[in-house]
């Protein structure tokens, strides 16, 4: 039976009343076959500046990718009914891409969200926060407005220069309709069966 050597014992016991230091360990004190010690490093979480919670204002990066997603979507159905209806279809696929642009907060079917705003998780409101489901006029005048020549330019503009006044988040079409793009709250989900 091979006796284990005892461990050394300091010579000095330091008092327990006294703080003492730490000191990290030497090199000496570990073997090739332990792994290094591990230094925690605490760290701040800083939120997501896309992430809100629902309900309030949408940001403007988000809201010009559902506004690409809504014109992607628009020039989608210009294309398909140019397909459809070959000899005459060159004015009324105009007019659907069109109208799908100017009613799309208001359909019913798509529950009041544009196909942008719905894979954005965007919702328009009025003010006193109601939904636009079926409501065509706020629609039709935040939305007709961007028909008109360069307007989706200076709608842009207006919404940057925004940013830091009361005013965040509305761009001249919502403020003449009296209506606010908000991050949609989540769709509350089916509760398991019994």
């Amino acid at each position: 039976m091979d006796e284990q050597p005892l461990p050394s014992v300091p010579s000095v016991i330091p008092s327990p009343d006294l703080p003492q230091p730490s000191l990290p360990p030497s090199k000496e004190a570990f073997d090739s076959t332990q792994a290094p010690p591990v230094v925690l490093v605490k760290t701040a979480v800083v939120p997501d500046a896309v992430a809100g919670e629902a309900g309030s204002l949408a940001p403007f990066g988000t809201r010009i990718v559902a506004a690409l997603i809504d014109a992607l979507v628009a020039v989608g159905l210009q294309i398909v009914v140019a397909q459809i209806l070959p000899h005459f279809a060159s004015h009324i696929s105009w007019l659907v891409g069109f109208g799908y642009l100017v009613t799309r907060d208001s359909l019913p079917f798509l529950n009041g969200q544009s196909v942008g705003k719905k894979a954005m998780k965007l919702r328009v409101v009025t003010l006193e926060g109601k939904s636009l489901i079926g409501n065509w006029e706020p629609a039709l005048i935040r939305n007709a407005v961007l028909a008109i020549p360069f307007f989706a330019f200076i709608e842009w503009i207006v919404l940057l220069t925004r940013e830091d006044k009361p005013e965040r988040g509305r761009r001249l079409g919502d403020e003449w309709a009296k209506t606010q793009v908000i991050l949609a709250p989540e769709a509350p989900s089916a509760a398991p069966p019994a």
